[in-house]
């Protein structure tokens, strides 16, 4: 005879079966399969139409995720025992009953690790991979199934190891107690590229994106930009891969208007905008202040470059008229004589 048939049979065979109810006949049918829900298989789990009065407890069911088959004979046997007016009885039916659970995975267990050890840590999140597990059935209803503990992580190799014990315990050591090991990683938001870029080019603010866990290393003493305001704009000094964080130290200031160049100078404040054509009087990367010279009133002011051909003034910024020292040094005069535009 089987285990389970075994066990079926040391169901209907127990004390508690032993009750006095061949007086009770309870109408019902036989389901075709089902769900076990707790740690006990009752007799509503195998028959439809037993009410809760009517109900009772068979024995332990099977370990979360794990079936049972109940052959006719022992149905019958079953419903003979506990007055069960089962329609269609056969002898050839098999009924299968699954304990109700839920997987564990690597997912669940390096959460586990994260929590156990990142109170600890500052300056990122936590990437881990745990290799060579088997996923873990529970039952569904288990909240807390495991805890994870003697956790050691050698932070030069990323190499760690860890065990996470079983909250309710089986009496099953290797069951209990599961041996984690895999990789640690710091992980933090980094700006990096969207393709790959050549040696020269400008950048624009839909070459890159930030990556918020970005898992690689950034080269030892180099950083990347605080704000993607800070290399709009700026070249790069030698080709760059897709994906490859943006270093400060790979790009270079590119000159975004030159003396003498036609330049938009705008004036910005909270609804208002105001703009008029000048030149430039020196060459400008993004973010530097140049002087300027409005070619209608022919006075100069200082701005700040914010885009090819454009030059920003706010209301800090005083003009100067072209007898000024300021225009002398400038020498404004002659960008103006170089347009065609002087008197």
């Amino acid at each position: 005879m089987s285990f389970l048939k075994k066990a079926v049979f040391g169901l209907i065979l127990s004390a508690s079966i032993a009750e006095s109810l061949s007086c009770a006949s309870y109408a019902a049918t036989l389901r075709s399969s089902g769900k076990i829900y707790s740690d006990t298989v009752h007799l509503s789990d195998i028959f439809d139409g037993i009410s809760r009065s009517e109900d009772r407890a068979l024995g332990p069911s099977p370990s979360p995720g794990k079936s049972i088959q109940i052959s006719g004979y022992q149905l019958i046997a079953i419903a003979d025992q506990y007055g069960v007016d089962w329609d269609d009885q056969s002898s050839s039916i098999t009924l299968t009953l699954t304990r109700d659970g839920k997987v564990l995975g690597k997912d669940y267990f390096a959460n586990l690790v994260k929590e156990e050890i990142s109170s600890s840590e500052t300056g990122g999140s936590l990437l881990v991979n745990i290799v060579g597990l088997k996923p873990v059935v529970v039952a569904s209803d288990d909240r807390v199934p495991f805890v994870v503990s003697d956790v050691k992580w050698d932070k030069k190799t990323g190499q760690f190891s860890a065990t996470a014990y079983r909250s309710n315990q089986t009496g099953d050591g290797e069951d209990d107690a599961i041996n984690l090991k895999g990789e640690i990683k710091k992980i933090s938001p980094v700006m990096v590229y969207d393709r790959s870029l050549p040696a020269g080019y400008v950048l624009t603010d839909s070459d890159f994106h930030i990556d918020s866990a970005f898992d690689g290393q950034l080269p030892l003493g180099l950083s990347g930009p605080s704000s993607p305001d800070d290399v709009v704009g700026m070249s790069l000094s030698k080709p760059v891969a897709s994906g490859s964080p943006v270093i400060m130290g790979d790009l270079r200031r590119s000159i975004l208007v030159h003396r003498g160049d036609p330049v938009i100078i705008s004036y910005n404040s909270p609804g208002i905008r105001i703009t008029t054509t000048g030149k430039a009087l020196a060459d400008g990367a993004k973010g530097q202040l140049v002087h300027a010279i409005n070619m209608g009133t022919k006075m100069i002011l200082l701005g700040r470059v914010n885009g090819n051909g454009e030059i920003s003034v706010d209301s800090t910024s005083t003009a100067v008229g072209l007898d000024s020292s300021e225009a002398k040094k400038l020498r404004a005069s002659q960008v103006i004589m170089d347009s065609g535009e002087g008197n």
